[in-house]
C-alpha cells in the first residue's frame, strides 16, 4: 500500500471516529469531515466550520491549516476508497438487491424489504430514507453518496443485517455512487422518460439505469419486466453475463405471467404462472401496475433462492410502501389515494388506473417540482385532460418562483373551460379545500408527496421547510370538513410510522 495511504488509515486508527460527513452543516462531534471539491462548492472552504462543530479529523485533498488532524488524499475517490478499508468493506459481508426503474422504484424495494424482514434481517435505503434494526436515518437522496452509503453498511453490519434492498436512481448510477457495491440481484421495473434536466437526453438516461447490470456480481439475478418497451436493451445487456428471470401480464412466455388479473382500487388478486403451474395472488397494492410491481418481488425471492409456496405465503402479509397507492375511504362515500406519482408517466398510469374504477368525478391535487419546470405543461395538461376537478400547488420549488410553476403548469390549458381548477399555495389549504368538493363516489388523488414532512422551498436541501405531510393534511382536512377515515388509515399507518419520524 501507497505510504501515504497508510499514514491516513493510522491517524485514523487514533480518533474517535463516529462517523464521515460530507456536509460540514451535518457534522457531529467525533465526526471526521471529508471535503470534496465540486463543480459548485469547494468543501475545503467548510472544513473549519465542520471543526467548530466538533469535527475530530478532516480528509482533504490539499493541506490544510487546522487545530485537529488533516489527511490528505489526492482525490476524493481516494478517500472514498480510504474510509472502505478503515471500515473494512462492510458491504462485502451483506446480499444486496438493487431496484431501479421510472416508476416502482420505492413499491418494489420497500415491500420486498418488508418481506425480508420476516425471515431474517434487512435494510431498506431510498426515497423513504435508510431503515433497519426498528432504526430510521432520513436521506437527502434516492441514492445516497459514497460515503453516506459506508456508514450505513458499518451500521447494518454491526446490526447482523443479511440483506439490503435499496432503490438505485439514474443520477446515482451515472455518478457512481454504487460504484463499491457488487449486487447479487437487480430489477429494472420499466424504463421511461424523466429527469432529462439532468441527463438531457432519452438515451443517456436508457443508458445510466442500464449501468445498474454492469454491478452485478459473477452469477448475479437480473429481474426484467418484459411488458416494458425497452426490455429487448435490457436482455442483451444481461446476455452472458448474469442469469435472467422475467416477468409479464402480456407475455405467457415469461417465466413468471401473471393472468385474470382483478384490480381495484383497494387490492388486486390475479393467477400466477410458474413452472407449469399456477397459483391464486391475493395482493393489497391496488391497480395493475402493482401487479407487475408484485411478480418483480416475487421474482426477486425467487432469485434468492426461495421456494414458490414460501414465497407466496409470506407475499400475502405486505402492506403498501408509504405513500404509494395508499387508500383512504371517507365516511361520506369518497375514496382518497394518497400517491408519490409526480412524472408523466406516473401519473399517466395512475389516471389509466382510477379512471377504470371511478364512479363519480375525480379531484385532483398537484404541484410539480423546480427541477421538473420543463415537464410543468405537459404535466398540467394530462392533470386536466383526466380531473373533473384540478387544484395545483406547491412541491419542492427548489428555489423556483411558485408563480412561474404555476404559469408553466397551465401554459397549456384552454383558455375557457367550465371544468374547475385553482392555484394554491398553500398545500394544506389545496388540500383542505379539495375535500371540502368530494361527494360519495368521488376519488381525491393527492399527487407527489407521499409522506414527505418537509417543503424544498429554495434551492439548498439541507435548509428544508416543515410541512405537516399529505397523509397528517388528510387527517385534518377530512376533521374540519366533519369527515373520518372510516377504513385503511390505521390499516397503513403502523407500517407508516417508521419512515415519517
Amino acid at each position: 500500500m501507497n505510504s501515504s495511504h497508510q499514514k491516513v488509515l493510522t491517524s485514523l486508527a487514533l480518533l474517535p471516529v463516529k462517523e464521515f460527513k460530507t456536509h460540514s452543516q451535518k457534522v457531529n462531534p467525533g465526526d471526521v469531515f471529508v471535503c470534496r471539491q465540486g463543480l459548485t462548492w469547494d468543501s475545503h472552504l467548510s472544513a473549519q466550520d465542520a471543526v467548530e462543530r466538533g469535527a475530530c479529523g478532516v480528509i482533504a485533498n490539499r493541506p490544510l491549516e487546522l487545530p485537529v488532524t488533516c489527511m490528505v488524499t489526492p482525490s476524493h475517490s481516494t478517500s472514498v476508497s480510504l474510509i472502505n478499508q478503515y471500515y473494512a468493506y462492510p458491504q462485502d459481508q451483506i446480499k444486496h438487491i438493487g431496484v431501479t426503474g421510472t416508476n416502482g422504484k420505492t413499491t418494489v424495494a420497500y415491500c420486498l424489504n418488508q418481506l425480508l424482514n420476516l425471515t431474517g434481517k434487512s435494510a431498506y435505503t431510498g426515497t423513504l430514507g435508510s431503515s433497519f434494526d426498528d432504526v430510521y436515518y432520513p436521506l437527502d437522496n434516492t441514492t445516497p453518496d459514497a460515503i453516506t452509503l459506508l456508514n450505513l453498511f458499518h451500521a447494518m453490519e454491526k446490526c447482523g443485517v443479511s440483506h439490503h434492498v435499496m432503490e438505485v436512481s439514474s443520477h446515482a448510477l451515472s455518478q457512481d455512487r454504487v460504484t463499491h457495491i457488487d449486487f447479487d440481484i437487480v430489477i429494472i421495473t420499466n424504463i421511461g422518460s424523466d429527469h432529462l434536466d439532468y441527463h438531457k437526453h432519452r438515451e443517456d438516461y436508457i443508458q445510466a439505469k442500464l449501468r445498474l447490470i454492469d454491478r452485478l456480481k459473477p452469477g448475479g439475478v437480473a429481474i426484467v419486466n418484459l411488458d416494458d418497451e425497452q426490455s429487448l436493451s435490457v436482455i442483451e445487456r444481461c446476455r452472458s453475463r448474469c442469469e435472467v428471470i422475467t416477468f409479464s401480464c402480456v407475455d405467457e412466455g415469461a417465466d413468471l405471467y401473471a393472468s385474470k388479473v382483478l384490480s381495484t382500487c383497494s387490492g388486486s388478486q390475479f393467477t400466477l404462472n410458474y413452472q407449469g403451474i399456477e397459483h391464486h395472488v391475493v395482493s393489497s397494492l391496488p391497480f395493475r401496475f402493482n401487479v407487475e410491481n408484485s411478480l418483480a418481488i416475487i421474482a426477486s425471492m425467487l432469485g434468492l433462492g426461495m421456494p414458490i409456496n414460501e414465497v407466496l405465503a409470506l407475499f400475502e402479509s405486505m402492506l403498501p410502501a408509504p405513500g404509494r397507492s395508499e387508500v383512504y375511504p371517507l365516511s361520506n362515500g369518497a375514496t382518497v389515494i394518497l400517491d408519490y406519482a409526480h412524472n408523466y408517466d406516473s401519473l399517466s398510469n395512475l389516471y389509466r388506473n382510477v379512471l377504470e374504477h371511478k364512479t363519480g368525478k375525480v379531484v385532483t391535487v398537484i404541484g410539480v417540482t423546480g427541477e421538473r419546470l420543463a415537464d410543468a405543461a405537459d404535466i398540467g395538461e394530462l392533470c386536466f385532460e383526466h380531473s373533473d376537478q384540478l387544484v395545483l400547488t406547491t412541491d419542492n420549488p427548489l428555489g423556483v418562483n411558485q408563480d412561474d410553476l404555476f404559469k408553466a403548469l397551465t401554459s397549456k390549458l384552454p383558455l375557457s373551460s367550465k371544468k374547475p381548477s385553482a392555484c394554491i399555495e398553500d398545500r394544506l389549504l389545496a388540500i383542505k379545500l379539495a375535500i371540502a368538493e368530494l361527494q360519495s363516489g368521488d376519488v381525491l388523488l393527492l399527487c407527489g408527496k407521499g409522506h414527505e414532512q418537509y417543503q424544498y422551498m429554495t434551492s439548498n436541501k439541507n435548509e428544508a421547510e416543515p410541512y405537516l405531510g399529505d397523509l397528517d393534511a388528510l387527517r385534518l382536512s377530512a376533521e374540519n370538513n366533519g369527515l373520518q377515515l372510516v377504513a385503511g388509515f390505521a390499516h397503513y399507518q403502523e407500517s407508516a410510522d417508521l419512515m415519517v419520524k
